[in-house]
């Protein structure tokens, strides 16, 4: 469940930072790649949604802690809230012209980017809840881009 959960989350991460290259680069901004940006993203959110339902947000609901099922109600709504939004800012860049109407998608499009990263470290301290029982503090995973996004999302580790 681990290795699959962290394949989307890379995926995820690689995406948003893609797309954040993209729209910080203006004047110079591809709004080809930003499409395909958009549709990857909405892409990868439906497939992680329905896996981790399944797989995470599952295991902490039928946790015998009430901290990881907690846990477990906060991230399944947070990631369907986050999903949806994702879907309807797709559906609404593609029936609308983002180069037309830049100061309206830039600073939508890095919000949504800034919750998906936030979602991450929720998703993975979520997954860090189940891991806990099962090995020692001491052997906690050290992922690759968890230093980049704690500090593009101004969190502390």
């Amino acid at each position: 469940m681990r290795d699959m959960l962290e394949e989307y989350l890379e995926r995820m991460i690689a995406i948003t930072v893609s797309a954040e290259i993209e729209i910080l680069s203006a004047p110079a901004v591809d709004f080809a790649h930003l499409d395909s940006h958009r549709m990857r993203m909405a892409r990868t959110l439906t497939a992680y949604q329905l896996f981790a339902h399944r797989e995470l947000f599952h295991a902490l609901l039928s946790s015998r802690h009430a901290a990881d099922v907690e846990c477990g109600r906060r991230l399944g709504t947070e990631c369907n809230a986050l999903a949806e939004a994702m879907r309807a800012h797709a559906r609404k860049w593609a029936a609308q012209s983002p180069a037309a109407m830049w100061e309206e998608y830039r600073p939508a499009a890095l919000g949504l980017i800034e919750r998906i990263r936030q979602h991450i470290l929720h998703a993975r301290a979520g997954a860090n809840r189940l891991d806990h029982d099962a090995r020692a503090p001491a052997e906690a995973m050290a992922y690759p881009a968890e230093t980049y996004l704690r500090q593009m999302a101004g969190t502390s580790p």
